[in-house]
């Protein structure tokens, strides 16, 4: 049965009494009704929703709705999450094959939660994502939200995190709590420390109590709330949150089919085939920050120069610089480095260009340090 979800969501809401809920759930169903050309069913309940409630609300393009404000931590009065929404053309991810299938079926599993729901089948929307920083755990949260249509709530941990006993753990709830009242994505980034595992004799008895509260919220989740969590050092995570994730993403420095698509996303400009994969092949376990990072800097340096186009060896040179961490390296250093890293990439002809000498300039400087 189509927006099974929903009525159900809105059956509870009336049984309960929760205004905040049976509104935003209305306001969705009315959305899908539109959506589906059903444009009087949705008129209607958008106008019963306006007779019986003054709640301001605002539809942002996309057809997503923010209903209120976010909830605070009591004692500072900072909000605890931060609110966007994505549209799907404003993100892009750049997974490997595998991964990707991994995040397109956990898509289409929160997308099928109507027939799962009628067919009985339990419908638990949440994703741990895990793997080493910069390699786009973050932005895969913004996708995941805007393939959804959801409202992305990013918690702050700086401000869920309190000094005051208990208030970590109440903050927790509220966050949750308001996560579970409306159709959104909760993303809880740097997860590990909330999650920590409760045997380190590191950590004081309140932060382990605060374990046992997200725990307790985590399954506590209802309604149409997509439940997504990310850490860079999945080996602090306690064993029980591993149990209360559907889904489980390892995330790994991008390949070279991604790095490939980054180089050439990036730089935000025709590359040459044999210029994007000599990029790929010698930038080899840098994440995609790092790439973002050097496409940047060598579009802003060919801007301050008055080029009509990003050279080559501008960008080999940067991704041998953050390969090798060779900021304070000489320049006979550097090609030592370079024929090191990636011989195939940075033959004599290459480093020339790179390096603004001649091939010849590179043999003999090669000559001398291996003579040295």
């Amino acid at each position: 049965m189509q927006y099974l979800t929903e009525l159900l969501n809105l059956v509870e809401a009336a049984a309960s009494g929760d205004r905040k809920k049976g509104t935003a759930y209305a306001r969705l169903l009315a959305e899908k009704l539109q959506a589906a050309g059903e444009a009087k069913a949705a008129e209607r309940i958008l106008r019963a929703l306006n007779t019986t409630s003054k709640a301001s609300a605002v539809t942002a393009a996309g057809g997503v709705t923010v209903l209120e404000r976010l909830p605070v931590d009591s004692e500072s009065r900072l909000s605890l999450a931060d609110e966007s929404l994505v549209r799907p053309e404003e993100v892009e991810v750049f997974l490997d094959p595998p991964v990707m299938a991994q995040v397109d079926e956990f898509v289409r599993y929160v997308q099928a939660s109507d027939r799962l729901v009628e067919e009985g089948v339990g419908v638990a929307p949440s994703l741990l994502m895990y793997g080493p920083p910069g390699c786009g755990k973050t932005e895969l949260a913004r996708y995941i939200a805007a393939q959804l249509h959801l409202p992305l709530l990013t918690a702050r941990i700086d401000s869920l995190i309190s000094s005051f006993l208990g208030s970590t753990a109440k903050n927790l709830r509220m966050l949750f709590e308001h996560a579970s009242g409306r159709p959104c994505v909760l993303f809880l980034d740097e997860f590990d420390a909330l999650a920590k595992l409760r045997d380190d004799r590191q950590e004081l008895g309140e932060l382990k109590r605060v374990v046992v509260s997200l725990l307790q919220n985590i399954d506590a989740i209802y309604g149409e709330t997509v439940l997504l969590a990310a850490t860079n050092h999945e080996h602090l995570l306690d064993p029980a949150i591993w149990r209360r994730f559907t889904y489980r993403i390892h995330i790994e420095l991008p390949g070279l089919e991604a790095r490939c698509k980054m180089f050439s996303r990036f730089l935000a400009a025709p590359v040459e085939a044999r210029s994007l994969e000599r990029f790929a092949l010698a930038s080899a376990g840098l994440s995609g920050s790092d790439l973002r990072q050097i496409c940047e800097g060598a579009r802003r340096a060919s801007v301050i120069d008055r080029l009509d186009h990003v050279p080559e060896g501008d960008v080999l040179r940067r991704i041998l610089i953050r390969t090798v961490n060779g900021d304070g390296l000489t320049t006979p250093e550097l090609i030592s480095k370079a024929k090191e890293q990636c011989p195939a990439v940075f033959t004599h002809r290459v480093l020339a260009n790179m390096l603004d000498m001649s091939p010849g300039n590179i043999t003999h400087i090669l000559k001398k340090r291996n003579e040295a």
